[in-house]
């Protein structure tokens, strides 16, 4: 695998930012994620005793195709504080995303897809926004993607700034924020817009909402499949649809 999946060590001079992730829980979408999402929790899991006082990690398998259930099935069995559940068809990314959201039970919730393209210590330099603010959001300054992911993505959140003031600019990238968030808002997608609509809702009902720049790994396994044309159509059906909503 290389260096990138090294586990990292914690920043110097970090008590300030483990006194902000007090309670955390990591939500992990996994599909077709079997050469990654063992190492990805293995490393997340070795963090977070470091930083947190109580956390736990839940993970969904949305009904991969590999043999992700049997490497999550294995974690959760030598690991206590590994919550997993399974979809036992596809269910998507957006109807997946939107189940962990809703299924932290921890103060913060963080996200991670399975697929190891952001690293654990990402939670660090994100933590450090908390201070001032309810919501962050991983900007990916250099991001690992094919040219045509990367202009959906354009797109896309240039279509949110136009439609709906959104200023920020990578509203599908891993987020941590405030579960006392959701006891104020509403989602009501369930397609990939969901990240989205949790942004734009969480701002809109008061909360500050802050982008914190972080790094953004090659793919290393099969992974989702947010570039097919069903899921694009999906997402930008809602993007438009949702308006009326807000």
């Amino acid at each position: 695998m290389g260096n990138q999946m090294e586990q990292p060590t914690l920043l110097k001079n970090s008590s300030s930012v483990i006194e902000v992730l007090t309670s955390v829980s990591l939500v992990i979408p996994s599909y077709n994620d079997q050469t990654t999402v063992g190492r990805l929790i293995e490393d997340s899991d070795k963090l977070l005793r470091e930083v947190c006082r109580d956390y736990e990690i839940v993970v969904i398998n949305d009904g991969s195709k590999d043999d992700t259930l049997a490497v999550l099935q294995e974690a959760a069995k030598n690991n206590r504080r590994i919550r997993l559940i399974n979809h036992e068809v596809n269910k998507g990314f957006g109807e997946t995303i939107r189940e962990l959201y809703l299924s932290g039970g921890k103060d913060l919730i963080f996200s991670l897809p399975g697929d190891y393209q952001y690293a654990p210590k990402e939670l660090l330099e994100m933590a450090k926004g908390l201070k001032e603010n309810d919501f962050v959001i991983g900007l990916r300054v250099k991001r690992n993607d094919p040219p045509r992911r990367k202009l959906q993505s354009h797109i896309y959140n240039t279509l949110l700034r136009f439609l709906y003031g959104h200023r920020h600019t990578d509203v599908n990238s891993i987020k941590l924020f405030r579960k006392s968030i959701l006891d104020k808002i509403t989602l009501r997608s369930h397609t990939p817009f969901v990240d989205a609509e949790l942004c734009i809702r969480a701002e809109r009902a008061g909360f500050k909402v802050v982008e914190i720049p972080i790094e953004h790994l090659p793919r290393l396994s099969q992974g989702a499949s947010g570039g097919k044309f069903s899921v694009i159509w999906e997402t930008f059906s809602d993007l438009f649809k949702m308006r009326s909503t807000f």
